[in-house]
């Protein structure tokens, strides 16, 4: 069956990295190559269904690993609105209102005045006039069951109105299962670690 609703359709074209160095894999091997593939189907599949349930024109997924922006692993899915912006290929740096609000994680909703008032909003810096416009805010951490904060789920340009309190509420429901993926994801990585490193444990202790 066609989708004749254009709208919802993702022009933006992801690219899909594997497991990275990063502060919890200093060294990715096979069992991290695995969990990276999982987190991106995860992540890739969240930024679309966010998009399409509130009705937006651009939705946003990123975890960042205890800070380090150097591995960053996000996900965008834009409407035929962004077009333009398919390729748009530039490090996130966690500048501004990002980097913000991941040390000091809380679920935000600003329409684009609020959000251009806002003393951490930074307007992108260097890639102002390059990144795709934000027309409003509507973000909120993916944060483990530990409390860790991996990273934020966000949306920009409502297509009808500005978010209200129930795009919200629905955003930090759909940010607590994206959390629940990644926390089962990790934890499968782990044992299947501590399943290897027992393996080769036995494969050297001599015989009694």
């Amino acid at each position: 069956m066609s989708d004749d609703h254009p709208q919802r359709w993702n022009v933006y074209e992801n690219v899909v990295t594997g497991a990275t160095p990063n502060p919890l894999m200093t060294d990715p091997d096979e069992l991290d190559e695995a969990f990276a593939r999982g987190a991106n189907r995860v992540l890739e599949g969240t930024v679309q269904l966010a998009r399409v349930l509130i009705g937006a024109h651009q939705s946003a997924a990123a975890i960042v690993v205890q800070g380090d922006w150097t591995s960053v692993r996000k996900f965008f899915s834009l409407s035929e609105k962004y077009a333009e912006w398919k390729n748009y290929r530039v490090a996130a740096t966690g500048y501004g209102l990002h980097g913000w609000l991941l040390r000091e994680p809380q679920t935000l909703r600003l329409t684009q005045g609020e959000l251009e008032a806002h003393p951490q909003w930074r307007n992108f810096g260097t890639e102002a006039g390059h990144h795709p416009p934000l027309r409003g805010w509507l973000a909120t951490p993916i944060q483990g069951q530990d409390g860790t904060v991996w990273g934020l789920l966000q949306l920009s340009d409502k297509m009808e109105g500005d978010f209200d309190a129930a795009d919200t509420a629905h955003l930090e429901q759909l940010a607590e299962v994206v959390s629940t993926a990644l926390d089962a994801l990790w934890a499968v990585r782990n044992l299947q670690k501590a399943a290897q490193g027992a393996e080769s444990m036995s494969e050297v202790e001599p015989d009694c």
